[in-house]
């Protein structure tokens, strides 16, 4: 694959990884804070001016590559890996390149041989040859919950990092290590992974439940061990309202000076609903006293394989737009999302009609976007409403397409 492609890619999968909207808007507290992250989690520094040229926000000749080592730990803390797509693509480029078209049936044998290579490749691949296990063998707890693995380490001169998929540090593995533990502290679908500098060599899912409504509040999702309060989600029953104070966290120790998130989610698990249901909440930002700020609203349908989440901004803030649709994902830096910008401060109305992936999307009564995806999302596990600073939840649920109610507050 040519290398400046896949820079964009892995740019890509650290945006999505990184979880503050399209790179465009970073400002420069976001790259310290990537920089940071990025050590923490592969051991290799960054530089903030580094990250900046290639993310576009310092100009480069057309020529620019930052050093492998750099792309490397690009790939590492964003767990990118090429698609089946891309690989192909890969090898077309490099069979064009190398035969020229001089004898046809000379080429024919090399491609055909070459589609065997690369579906030998995806065999050896899918079947796990050597690239290692990780598999759950107790968990203890509903919140928060310790998950045990038995691990089967692959044979890799490369060192072997644990990710447990909710943002934590990555865990170094001794080369004999059988066995490994975590505590989860929210609830959610986590992929964890093996990895190595440029690969997953392993993966698995662990599903953390909580089976009620819960409200979070945090910093970064990356600082929840450390900075971040969790209660149990109730009605104003004068307005019935979902609304947390900042007196009430502050009082719990969280800075609401600072950036902040606040959460409104239930992942207690449902089946046989995956691709059919009916999504609808009803919402407003809370104001924030910072002047110049960008405000946002997102919610989330996880299934146990995928998810779907859309994402809405207050005006100009369109390049933090970052929405996942299954295996699509659409960032504002790379399509005109202007049309996912909301006045955040009045109260919207948001309902989403999925129909066996087929999606269309609501917005204060009038058709908004539609969708079709392929990968199923899977049996849904959560749902969750999310605003950067506070806001106001009216109505959350999700009922099937007969009406059937699968979460409501």
């Amino acid at each position: 694959m040519d290398k400046k492609v896949e820079l964009k890619n892995i740019v890509k999968s650290c945006e999505t990884r990184f979880n503050r909207g399209a790179s465009y808007a970073w400002k420069h507290s976001d790259f310290n804070d990537f920089s940071r992250e990025i050590q923490n989690e592969t051991k290799i520094n960054i530089s903030t001016n580094t990250l900046k040229r290639i993310f576009g926000k310092i100009s480069v000749d057309d020529y620019y590559l930052p050093q492998q080592a750099t792309i490397d730990a690009l790939k590492k803390y964003s767990g990118y890996l090429p698609s089946d797509d891309e690989l192909i693509n890969s090898e077309s480029t490099i069979i064009s390149n190398i035969y020229p078209i001089v004898n046809s049936r000379f080429v024919w044998s090399v491609l055909i041989v070459s589609i065997v290579l690369f579906g030998l490749y995806i065999f050896t691949k899918n079947g796990n040859n050597n690239l290692g296990k990780i598999t759950v063998s107790n968990a203890e707890g509903l919140l928060p919950k310790t998950v045990f693995f038995d691990l089967q380490l692959p044979k890799s001169e490369d060192s072997i990092f644990m990710d447990f998929g909710d943002k934590s540090p990555l865990i170094y593995l001794d080369p004999y290590q059988t066995k490994i533990s975590h505590v989860y502290l929210f609830p959610a679908v986590f992929k964890v992974n093996f990895k190595s500098t440029d690969s997953i060599l392993a993966r698995t899912t662990v599903y953390v439940p909580s089976n009620k409504w819960l409200g979070i509040r945090f910093l970064r999702q990356g600082d929840i061990p450390n900075s971040y309060y969790a209660f149990p989600a109730l009605k104003n029953s004068k307005d019935s309202l979902f609304y947390a104070s900042n007196n009430q966290l502050q009082k719990v120790g969280l800075d609401t000076l600072k950036n902040h998130y606040t959460r409104l989610c239930n992942f207690t698990p449902i089946n046989h609903h995956s691709d059919n249901f009916i999504f609808e909440t009803t919402f407003k930002t809370a104001k924030e006293e910072k002047g110049i700020y960008c405000n946002s609203m997102q919610f989330q349908i996880s299934g146990i394989d995928n998810m779907i989440r859309f994402n809405f901004v207050n005006s100009g803030c369109s390049s933090r737009v970052l929405n996942v649709i299954s295996e699509q994902i659409f960032t504002g830096t790379q399509n005109d999302l202007s049309k996912f910008v909301l006045d955040l401060d009045k109260w919207n109305n948001i309902k989403l009609i999925n129909r066996n992936k087929k999606l269309s999307l609501f917005v204060n009564g009038t058709l908004f976007f539609q969708g079709i995806y392929k990968q199923s999302i899977g049996d849904i596990r959560g749902v969750f409403v999310e605003f950067k600073g506070n806001g106001y939840i009216k109505k959350c649920s999700l009922k099937s397409l007969e009406g059937k109610k699968l979460y409501h507050f």
